[in-house]
């Protein structure tokens, strides 16, 4: 994949240079192609389906994003919502020393998980997420506390629902509106100047809390997962609804220590 000149970028795995972490300042994002092994992909796609199988047989897999394709079929997004208590791989990667190696570098050593989701879009019916900032919904009282690693387990392209960044357009926060089929949408968005970030299955790419985002539907025969980790400095307190009385389960310190 090419990167536009002066956004973007990517590294070898554990190996993140002073350069990098300018560059991630700078455009709000980074693309990493060496995070997670095929063996571990595989082992995570498994958890990840039998996460899946085991809340819809409790009648508990919900679409947070709902909505119509161009030619009239319903479409969905489903959640695992705090994928870490759900299967203890999902527990273990939000402890590796190689994801959170990065983290660190990029917000510091003291890290608390503020939101943890597997987002599915299943194939041909996955539907769309719109522009949005994670911040807007976490409402962290620290500039540049949260970073994001939406790491694929499957190839993500164009086609089925790769993540789209703003590249430089991290640097406040833009209103956003309701959707009836839940969630938020931004406004002022000049799409002119969108980026998809298309990856291999186990690749991620790291984003600014205030980096507007989108993904959109899965038009594809082909499943689309991918694991959504929102990072925070543990320093740092989320002021978004609901948040704060989240049980502490829900978000852990993975790293370093606690600010309140």
């Amino acid at each position: 994949m090419a990167y536009p000149d002066g956004t973007g970028g990517e590294y070898i795995r554990m190996n993140i240079t002073d350069k990098l972490v300018k560059q991630y300042h700078q455009a709000g994002y980074l693309v990493c192609r060496d995070l997670i092994t095929p063996d571990e992909v595989r082992d995570l796609r498994e958890a990840y389906t039998s996460s899946l199988e085991r809340m819809r047989r409790e009648n508990k897999l919900k679409s947070i994003r709902s909505g119509t394709d161009l030619e009239g079929r319903e479409t969905a997004v489903y959640q695992i919502r705090m994928a870490h208590l759900h299967h203890p791989l999902f527990n273990d990667l939000i402890h590796d020393a190689r994801l959170l190696n990065i983290v660190e570098s990029l917000i510091g050593p003291n890290i608390r998980i503020v939101l943890f989701q597997g987002l599915y879009k299943p194939p041909l019916t996955g539907g769309t997420v719109h522009w949005h900032q994670d911040d807007y919904y976490f409402r962290v009282d620290k500039e540049n506390a949260v970073v994001s690693c939406w790491l694929t387990l499957d190839d993500a392209t164009v086609d089925n629902g790769c993540m789209w960044v703003l590249p430089g357009a991290h640097r406040q926060i833009l209103e956003h509106i309701p959707l009836e089929g839940g969630g938020l949408k931004m406004l002022e968005i000049d799409e002119a100047k969108a980026v998809p970030i298309e990856l291999k299955a186990g690749q991620c790419v790291f984003h600014h809390g205030s980096m507007p985002h989108r993904t959109l539907d899965n038009t594809t025969n082909s499943h689309r997962r991918a694991l959504a980790i929102h990072f925070m400095d543990a320093t740092a307190k989320p002021m978004g609804k609901g948040r704060q009385q989240e049980p502490l389960e829900n978000m852990p310190i993975v790293r370093g220590q606690r600010g309140w």
